[in-house]
């Protein structure tokens, strides 16, 4: 038996494992804590209306986010092997987590909200009524600075000669990912935005702009934390530019990968609560029994 099939046997063994533990988190009843946070950070009145559409949706992102997640590591742990070693890939772990939550979002608006036939509000609903302005002038920051690194990166990469093609075709590739996430991203707040809201008013109402405005501002937080790869990325390949100082923007890019990660977290965890005209009945004070 050769050391490369054990190391293969565990890694089927922990990717069997996980999965059966996702499986059984993924399944399991929401808790109340969790109901309490999402209305505590929406300031919404979970109610008996609107509480089983609460509920729904949040096991749909925690299913779809822990699949993405595993789905990542395993991926992670199956490319490492490529090299004979067993790693965690925080990057495949993370980019995994990202899909499931871009792909649980989309899945909300297939949500059942009410009985019957659902339709479209006369009201017009912009991404601006669900996310933060402060989360969006951050998004809009990380994104300025992935264009800034970017032409600095071309820009350097003129004045060292030989190397020139390989740093600008790989800055490249590290600018056009972060594009391709950030038009998945904006193709998603687009959605969550405009898809049909329930013909109702009152609960059930307020409830679906909660659930529009955490899913806006979830996604602006992980999309900032997304392009600190990108970010981080074109910070070391900037310092391949400077012979004398590599060492410190390597500490300098592993720096902007952990701000944007602490930023992008704060941004999904912040309150949220949807700025839409004031509905009857209570929806500030979060009180679940």
């Amino acid at each position: 038996m050769t050391v490369r099939f054990v190391v293969l046997l565990v890694v089927a063994l922990l990717g069997v494992g996980v999965m059966v533990l996702v499986a059984g988190v993924s399944t399991a009843p929401v808790s109340l804590p969790r109901l309490r946070r999402f209305a505590a950070r929406q300031e919404l009145l979970v109610t008996e209306a609107n509480g089983p559409l609460v509920v729904r949706a949040l096991a749909v992102t925690r299913r779809w986010r822990a699949l993405g997640l595993t789905t990542g590591v395993l991926l992670g742990l199956l490319w490492a092997l490529r090299d004979d070693r067993l790693t965690l890939n925080f990057t495949a772990a993370f980019l995994g987590w990202f899909v499931g939550a871009v792909v649980a979002e989309w899945r909300l608006a297939g949500l059942v909200v009410e009985s019957g036939r659902r339709t479209a509000s006369l009201a017009r609903r912009t991404v601006t009524a669900y996310l933060r302005r402060g989360a969006a002038v951050l998004l809009g920051l990380a994104c300025l600075a992935l264009v800034v690194l970017y032409v600095a990166v071309v820009t350097r990469a003129g004045s060292v000669g030989s190397g020139a093609p390989g740093l600008r075709g790989e800055a490249t590739l590290w600018l056009a990912a972060a594009a391709a996430g950030l038009a998945a991203v904006t193709a998603t707040l687009r959605r969550v935005a405009s898809r049909p809201q329930p013909a109702v008013d009152g609960d059930l109402l307020a409830a679906d702009d909660a659930l529009r405005a955490r899913s806006a501002n979830v996604l602006a937080g992980s999309a900032v934390v997304a392009a600190g790869y990108p970010a981080a990325s074109l910070l070391g390949l900037l310092g391949t530019t400077f012979e004398r100082s590599s060492g410190a923007w390597a500490g300098t890019s592993v720096a902007a990968l952990l701000l944007t990660v602490v930023v992008g977290w704060l941004v999904a965890v912040r309150p949220s609560p949807a700025r839409r005209a004031v509905r009857p009945g209570p929806t500030r004070a979060p009180a679940v029994p």
